[in-house]
């Protein structure tokens, strides 16, 4: 087997939670060595054996006690020898805890340190906690409904989406520094991540209804059988003239995307009253056939069968035989791990 990516790349993961765990399994798959430092009892998630294995298949462990003053001295001499520490801890607790980045630079000054939180280290918000919904609210990521509960992105995206970021900066940060030999402390915000997200600088000019903000064509639909199908037509006139063809409803064939902007409440009625006189299994190969981007919106149970996420090495056979969540991304001459098995509680 070729060689993995990151073999070499040597990682201390103190993080407590879902963002930097997620972000140092994404390493560990590409041959980082990540070594998982839990507190005494272990990590907070260890319970959870789903998410915990999940989060960190093929790391090992080590119990240190950064609350006193051995299980400090240990971890500055792991830091000696390693290139990036990942922790998620409120900001303040590092420092106090002989983490800090200017305390960890003291015992290696090309160290990486990637500090993952809700809101940053700085700014109004920094000292206040959250999870993914308080994220998801703080950043105007939510989908508002008028009258209607607004609509989260859905589970775990928000700290799944900062693992990710807090991977891509890392990784940015040791190239510097193996170049310069000068560490970083890269300081992940999952709030801002999710605000950078949010299309433009300004409010739109035209306001969609409640019930159309991705415009007439676009997001989730009932059909006659009770499932849902998801639409994807959005400033495309040839996408909006064949689904409305394949619907019957030649009359409103020809509009443009200005058009069905200032129109998308009537004609997002319209569609949904089309749409459900249908099932999912039928509408869906006749809009592929016309070439609209559609899709049935899946369970978890039906995504963890469908083999286009088996063929692409998304799901694959884990330790145990079972299913298990492979890396995200291939790579052709230098392919990720395999799944592993996540890391038994070290004695401490």
């Amino acid at each position: 087997m070729a060689t993995p990516l990151l073999t070499g790349l040597r990682v201390l993961d103190l993080s407590l939670w879902q963002p930097g765990q997620y972000a140092t399994r994404l390493l560990a798959d590409l041959g980082a060595d990540v070594v998982k430092v839990e507190p005494p009892g272990g990590d907070r998630i260890r319970p959870d054996r789903v998410r915990f294995d999940d989060l960190n298949a093929g790391k090992s462990s080590v119990v240190l006690d950064l609350k006193q003053p051995a299980g400090r001295a240990t971890l500055r001499e792991l830091v000696a020898g390693a290139d990036v520490v990942v922790e998620n801890f409120r900001t303040g607790v590092a420092e106090r805890l002989g983490v800090g980045f200017a305390q960890l630079t003291e015992a290696n000054p090309a160290i990486v340190l990637c500090s993952v939180s809700g809101y940053g280290r700085t700014g109004p918000l920094s000292a206040e906690g959250g999870h993914e919904l308080t994220f998801q609210a703080h950043a105007g990521a939510m989908t508002s409904r008028g009258d209607e509960p607004p609509l989260p992105m859905g589970r775990d995206v928000a700290g799944r989406a900062g693992g990710l970021a807090a991977a891509f900066a890392v990784l940015a940060a040791v190239l510097r520094a193996r170049q310069t030999g000068e560490g970083d402390h890269v300081d992940v915000s999952i709030t801002d991540l999710l605000a950078s997200w949010i299309t433009g600088a300004r409010p739109p000019v035209v306001p969609m209804p409640p019930g159309a903000e991705f415009g007439p064509a676009g997001g989730t639909f009932r059909t006659a059988d009770g499932g849902w199908v998801a639409l994807g037509v959005y400033s495309e006139d040839h996408y909006w003239d064949a689904l409305c063809r394949e619907l019957g409803l030649d009359g409103h064939a020809g509009l443009t995307a200005s058009d069905r902007i200032a129109r998308a409440g009537e004609l997002r009625a319209v569609l949904v009253a089309a749409l459900a006189t249908r099932t999912r299994d039928e509408l869906l190969p006749a809009l592929a056939a016309r070439g609209v981007p559609a899709a049935p919106v899946r369970s978890r149970a039906e995504v963890l069968e469908h083999p286009h996420f088996r063929e692409r090495g998304v799901l694959v056979a884990g330790p145990d035989g079972g299913v298990r969540i492979g890396h995200p991304v291939r790579y052709a001459a230098h392919p990720a791990l395999p799944p592993r098995p996540a890391p038994p509680l070290a004695p401490g």
